[in-house]
């Protein structure tokens, strides 16, 4: 995660962390990508933002990375992006993909945001449900 994040900046990088939920050397990290600027390219009035303040993953791209999942006896553990230049927050932007109708859309999925300033990671946040939003829970070593 933190090499993806890096890799990317100064645009957002996004992915997924799957597995079994239990044996954690098992993980799989998955690369999503990020077509935020080819949405504010073609839409700019909805998609107001590009890659080096927001992230979009093509629902085709998410579907698919569900339907693996399922297929492999696994789970979606967590989902991650990276704020290039600004601090670990879960901003309005993220909650609003989170949360439909006040619950999450991937029940059990952790939150991941990391911080990386001037191309170097500084933080990395975990972010749980707290049965109204999600909060940070973890600092994670970096």
């Amino acid at each position: 995660m933190l090499n993806h994040a890096r890799t990317e900046y100064p645009r957002e990088c996004v992915g997924a962390v799957i597995g079994s939920g239990g044996d954690s050397a098992k993980n799989r990290l998955i690369r999503l990508s990020n077509v935020q600027d080819k949405m504010h390219e073609d839409d700019p009035g909805r998609f107001y933002r590009d890659a080096k303040t927001g992230y979009f993953v093509d629902p085709k791209e998410v579907f698919k990375l569900v339907r693996e999942v399922e297929s492999q006896g696994l789970k979606i553990l967590a989902f991650y992006h990276s704020h290039p230049d600004h601090e670990c927050f879960f901003s309005r932007e993220d909650h609003d993909a989170a949360v439909m109708w006040d619950e999450p859309v991937y029940p059990g999925v952790e939150y991941i945001v990391i911080s990386v300033m001037d191309g170097e990671v500084k933080d990395a946040v975990m972010f749980s449900w707290d049965g109204n939003t999600y909060s940070p829970s973890e600092k994670l070593p970096v």
